[in-house]
């Protein structure tokens, strides 16, 4: 898949920053969407299976109303699935641009195996729809017959197969997710078999399957349960199966998802942790309580009326998810990222030479009157400490002092921590120089 590399033109500090924004906006498209798809797709198939060795109606009933929450429209699939991931392929492909991440193509392959898989689970649907008009024949003779079994065999294989490639995109999906975050595994370990075998693969697709069910479980309780649905049907006792189901597997799912959180982040690797990471992960568990306990309370009074409570819940708690993903991907590529400016400047050099573009000198001065006085002067504190108090540890390491300028972390709990700027690397050698000059003068 040499033509993703091709595609790649280098990007400027700023450019990535839009890109991992337009990642995250990805993420927040697809991941609710992936959960509910697999979720509604793998309990509908299940039921239906179920209905083959049962002589309870509600199965079948309730498996086609299953299949229906998630494809009542055509074109969901391709605004929620396909052009999402997409876009992440994009992301990746620039972002990781000049590694052996393998991350992108691993992601096409999902969307290949998303594509076929959401053909036959719509087939799936579509049969299941025929399978009922077909039973409703009363006079049946050999030839309706034959097209009963034919629509129960379609039924059952579309479904089934449709399921199984869908497992299969969302394993590779995440699991491409992951390997984006272990710098690592990029490599030997970035292979197709590397992110099957993975462990973080495995961890995060259990995580991703307790989710599924327990998102599936709310929106169903939220559909089918709000006030002006109208039931084709006047079971209560129908009704009852449904309201119940969607509690108990609902609660039931929730509450293993604490102990799967706990497991992904034993598993995260270390060079992508960092202070967001955590604190995201303490705001997830204690929403996923949250939800639990909102569960508990309908299942006990029998009632729906948390239903839209539980769907905002899983809202946040999908964004703080992505937040989470998106800081361990920011730490763990900083090298990465730095990388690529360099790059980028290079390249931008390079255009403007073969443009006859002439390039304009690179001020330090103008770069800290501009941008840096704001906030620090070299005998006086401000927003941030005097530069005469710390700059002693960078003299004769002006490139450290560069990278800092580039990708600040906070270090003197006395102050805020600095924000990125967005300098390219030539900006931050040039400002970095400047002030140690100007630091070294002051000494003298």
């Amino acid at each position: 898949m040499d033509f993703l590399e091709n595609a790649v033109l280098p990007q400027s500090a700023h450019h990535m920053v839009l890109l991992k924004y337009l990642l995250a906006l990805t993420f927040l498209i697809v991941l609710p969407y992936f959960t509910l798809l697999i979720g509604s797709s793998l309990l509908s198939v299940y039921y239906n299976s179920k209905s083959k060795r049962s002589d309870n109606t509600y199965y079948s009933k309730f498996s086609k109303q299953l299949i229906d929450l998630v494809t009542f429209n055509k074109s969901m699939s391709f605004g929620f699935g396909v052009v999402p991931i997409l876009s992440a392929i994009f992301c990746y492909a620039q972002l990781l641009h000049m590694t052996d991440s393998g991350v992108p193509q691993n992601i096409f392959i999902s969307l290949i195996f998303f594509l076929t898989g959401i053909v036959l689970i719509y087939t799936y649907k579509y049969s299941s729809h025929i399978n009922d008009i077909l039973g409703k024949i009363k006079d049946s003779d050999e030839e309706s017959d034959i097209y009963k079994l034919k629509a129960v065999k379609l039924l059952n294989k579309t479904g089934k197969y449709g399921l199984v490639l869908l497992l299969v995109s969302a394993y590779l999906f995440i699991g491409s997710i992951e390997l984006a975050i272990d710098s690592s595994r990029w490599g030997e370990d970035s292979s197709l078999l590397g992110i099957i075998l993975s462990i973080n693969t495995l961890t995060y697709f259990l995580y991703f399957i307790a989710a599924s069910i327990s998102v599936t479980s709310a929106v169903l309780l939220y559909f089918y349960f709000r006030p002006n649905y109208d039931w084709q049907e006047n079971d209560p006792n129908y009704k009852s199966f449904v309201k119940k189901f969607a509690l108990t597997r609902g609660l039931i799912a929730t509450l293993i998802l604490p102990a799967l959180i706990v497991l992904n982040v034993f598993v995260t690797p270390a060079v992508a942790l960092n202070g967001i990471v955590f604190g995201s992960i303490v705001i997830i568990l204690f929403i996923v309580l949250l939800i639990a306990n909102l569960f508990y309370l309908m299942l006990k009074e029998s009632n729906t009326k948390f239903s839209s409570s539980v769907i905002y819940l899983f809202v946040i708690l999908f964004t703080f998810l992505v937040i989470k993903e998106q800081a361990a991907f920011s730490t763990s590529t900083q090298n990465q990222f730095q990388k690529l400016s360099a790059n980028y400047e290079e390249y931008r050099v390079k255009l403007n030479e073969e443009l006859g573009i002439e390039t304009v000198a690179v001020s330090g001065e103008d770069i800290f009157n501009g941008r840096c006085s704001a906030c620090h002067k070299f005998d006086v504190k401000l927003v941030g400490p005097p530069y005469n108090s710390v700059l002693s540890k960078y003299v004769g390491k002006q490139d450290e002092l560069a990278k800092f300028v580039l990708n600040p972390v906070k270090i003197n709990p006395d102050y805020p921590v600095m924000p990125n700027q967005g300098l390219k690397p030539n900006e931050a050698k040039a400002i970095a120089e400047y002030i140690l000059k100007v630091y070294q003068e002051n000494q003298n």
